[in-house]
């Protein structure tokens, strides 16, 4: 089976949700609050990392979330790939992006695909 590259499929069910998200980079001045989704590994699997950037820190933990929460409970209506489940690794964790002095907060998601 060949590899297939989840983000732009785990993006446009974001999008489909009302959620403001980037696929691999935040562009330039992005719209705020938004969230990033991007690989951060795995083998025979995918790890997501999601990263909700605003501008409290309040509003970013909670950007992070509902996507996470959106994911989890609606996976199986990422078109494109063949999704077995996905879950979180980890607790959001709140932070600063250095680069903009903006409030942030990540977590990874394992996402379970038939062509991971």
């Amino acid at each position: 089976m060949e590899y297939i590259d989840p983000i732009p499929h785990v993006v446009a069910l974001l999008k489909n949700a009302g959620i403001t998200v980037y696929g691999n980079a935040f562009q330039p001045n992005p719209v705020l609050p938004a969230v990033l989704v991007r690989v951060a590994g795995g083998t025979g699997y995918t790890r997501l990392q999601l990263i909700s950037r605003a501008e409290a820190d309040y509003e970013a933990m909670a950007n992070l979330i509902t996507a996470m929460n959106y994911l989890e409970r609606n996976a199986q209506f990422i078109q494109g790939i063949r999704v077995l489940w996905i879950e979180k690794e980890m607790n959001p964790t709140p932070s600063i992006d250095t680069d903009t002095g903006k409030p942030e907060a990540w977590a990874y998601l394992r996402l379970e695909h038939l062509e991971a």
